[in-house]
């Protein structure tokens, strides 16, 4: 089940991530207050408004699924879920590839895209 403490109503009462919450006066608004885009669609797109999601590392697709009460890593046709992690942000947390977690990699990615 989706961690209710993951998101948040900001100031301006808009939904954010609670936990990864954007930086606008470091970053800016072009990733909407995050450092690059792959942080604005993990932390973002994928974690706060339930897009599903695909990257791609060192030459590999990888599709993120998010389903009502949580988040997984699934085939391009998310229909078959490899790994399933209670929330979103335990996701980006915990799925790792290389021996490494996703949260580490995060500026390695290319092509990170909500879907």
């Amino acid at each position: 089940m989706d961690n209710p403490n993951d998101v948040c109503i900001n100031l301006a009462g808009f939904r954010e991530n609670a936990k990864y919450p954007p930086n606008y006066e470091k970053y800016g608004d072009e990733y909407y207050g995050y450092k690059n885009a792959a942080e604005e669609v993990l932390f973002y797109d994928y974690a706060v408004q339930n897009y599903d999601a695909q990257f791609v590392y060192k030459g590999k697709t990888y599709y993120l699924l998010r389903h009502e009460g949580h988040a997984s890593v699934c085939d391009e046709h998310f229909t078959k879920e490899y790994q399933i992690f209670p929330s979103a942000n335990e996701l980006i947390e915990q799925f790792t590839i290389d021996g490494k977690p996703l949260i580490e990699l995060i500026d390695e990615l290319e092509d990170v895209e909500p879907i």
